[in-house]
């Protein structure tokens, strides 16, 4: 295969390989990066391309290259936990006053006092997930999680209300 007949193709294989980045991610944005992502690999590689299916090569580049950034942010993830369990009593958070740890440790407190179904997914949130994976852990629909992330924000923002 040509140079240009390579380019070609990827050219036009451009829309599917976004459908298909799109189902693996489920974000737009992460969809589009994850296409760029592939296409980059693709033309790094294409002296190693020796089949005579491009768009499966692509595919398995693609799903590759998810399956690499998925581990990826499970591991950093893993670690955070970890880290934060340990360093659960050094927490030094900067605010704007010189009480910021104590303030850390009022907040914290607060956010355990809500009830376990407003909790979870509010402690998930604030740990970078997202609400697509916090729904998959809780087994509720999307919404559910948003709604009780939106409910736990407006508690915890009553509650705390001389922090702001």
């Amino acid at each position: 295969m040509t140079t240009i007949e390579f380019n070609n193709t990827i050219v036009n294989l451009e829309e599917q390989l976004r459908v298909y980045a799109y189902r693996l991610t489920n974000n737009r944005e992460d969809a589009l990066d994850l296409c760029q992502e592939t296409v980059l690999k693709a033309f790094m590689y294409k002296a190693k391309f020796s089949h005579n299916n491009l768009k499966a090569w692509l595919y398995t580049i693609m799903k590759n290259l998810f399956i690499n950034a998925y581990r990826k942010k499970l591991k950093q993830r893993e670690w955070m936990a970890h880290e934060t369990n340990n360093n659960l009593g050094k927490v030094n958070v900067s605010f704007d006053n010189p009480y910021s740890t104590q303030n850390y440790k009022d907040i914290m407190k607060e956010l355990d006092k809500l009830e376990e179904s407003l909790r979870t997914p509010f402690k998930m949130f604030l740990e970078g997930f997202k609400y697509r994976e916090i729904a998959e852990h809780a087994n509720l629909p999307i919404g559910t999680i948003k709604s009780r992330i939106f409910q736990g924000r407006k508690i915890l923002a009553e509650q705390l209300a001389d922090y702001s």
